[in-house]
């Protein structure tokens, strides 16, 4: 609906109202219309066929169990319960063993593949292992011929050092393959499987059968469930009144929290971030967006009335509410303690079961008066 069609409306139905309204006032009503106060506007005087042709839908009003903090926060997994299963070395992936939702336990095979580079790798180690253990045999021959007095010390020492340098590098090739997973004692060097470094569950599972990785690409990603937490986006106002401790709520679904954290910077996105430990589940699940609130200890003594967010009207310079009546809209004035997407905490002169217009405000607006 453009504006004009909107002001359009607003004038059919002031046309529309009872002869008596259109009458003209005694002189102090027109003194009083013409310096109206902004805390005292008008009764809005619609019937129910004119809320109707307006698609006016009403909401209620409830009061907030306390004057929490609304705001909206992404469900995640708490640093050190996750981890992303990378590409030890090139190659293609023959065989993918886990699907998402699948629970592993620690070192259970999540992926068959087949490398060159992996096969040269198992090589090397080898001739390393080989290497070492020739140049060990040959310190302990030396070793023995100097006990004898058939060769010179400089000459152990020598062979000392090859050992042991021959040692450290077999040592390190055969790291390098226990760390990424992969062993040096499997029959075919260019086979080899991708395994799980932690319990818990896939999450995410990037490649595909026959699909050729480099070395570092990212595999899978595995997560404990088992705990969760909460990263809130909160304005600096909102930050302020925060600390460590404080309840967290999500009534959508069924889950409580306590604040471990709240930032001092603001982000790029002018927010402030904070943490909170998930005590009681629900149905959260990793990933969801959801709306919560949260009970600062300073604002617990407060009362305040839940509205629909979209029941809020500026005008004037004040936000309103315009309270449904017998005869149409009464418009209140309010203070928002706090919002979010779905519904704000506000304080004004309203009871608890009121109805308000929350849909249909672009119209009523001009019936406001100035």
């Amino acid at each position: 609906m453009t504006q004009n069609t909107v002001i359009g409306w607003s004038l059919a139905l002031l046309a529309t109202l009872p002869s008596w309204a259109q009458t003209a006032p005694s002189a102090n009503a027109m003194q009083t219309a013409q310096t109206p106060s902004p805390a005292a506007l008008a009764e809005i005087r619609l019937d129910a066929a004119q809320q109707a042709a307006l698609g006016i839908r009403l909401g209620t009003v409830q009061p907030a169990q306390a004057l929490g903090l609304l705001a909206n926060a992404t469900v995640t997994v708490p640093p050190g319960q996750e981890v992303t299963v990378a590409a030890a070395v090139d190659g293609v992936i023959s065989q993918l063993r886990v699907g998402v939702g699948d629970a592993v336990r620690m070192g259970a095979p999540l992926a068959d593949f087949s490398s060159m580079a992996l096969a040269e790798l198992r090589r090397q180690t080898r001739d390393a292992e080989a290497q070492a253990r020739n140049a060990q045999a040959a310190l302990q021959r030396d070793e023995a011929m100097f006990s004898e007095g058939l060769i010179a010390e400089a000459r152990v020492r020598v062979t000392r050092n090859h050992a042991q340098a021959a040692q450290a590098h077999w040592q390190s090739l055969l790291a390098s393959l226990r760390a990424s997973g992969l062993g040096a004692e499997e029959g075919d060097f260019a086979q080899g499987q991708v395994r799980a470094p932690r319990a818990g569950e896939v999450v995410e599972v990037w490649p595909r059968v026959g699909q050729r990785v480099e070395a570092g690409a990212p595999l899978f990603r595995i997560a404990d469930l088992r705990q969760l937490q909460l990263e809130i986006a909160l304005s600096a106002d909102k930050a302020t009144q925060l600390k460590a401790g404080d309840a967290v709520v999500v009534p959508s679904h069924g889950a409580r929290g306590v604040l471990l954290g709240v930032g001092r910077a603001l982000d790029a996105s002018q927010q402030v971030r904070a943490r909170a430990r998930v005590t009681q589940v629900g149905q959260l699940v990793a990933g969801a967006t959801v709306a919560v609130r949260l009970e600062p200890t300073l604002a617990r003594d407060t009362s305040g009335w839940q509205v629909p967010a979209e029941a809020l009207l500026r005008h004037q310079g004040r936000t309103w509410v315009l309270r449904a009546s017998a005869q149409g809209f009464t418009p209140v004035p309010v203070q928002v303690r706090t919002s979010d997407d779905a519904h704000a905490v506000v304080q004004g002169a309203l009871r608890e079961g009121d109805r308000m217009a929350v849909t249909g405000l672009a119209a009523l607006r001009p019936l406001m008066g100035h």
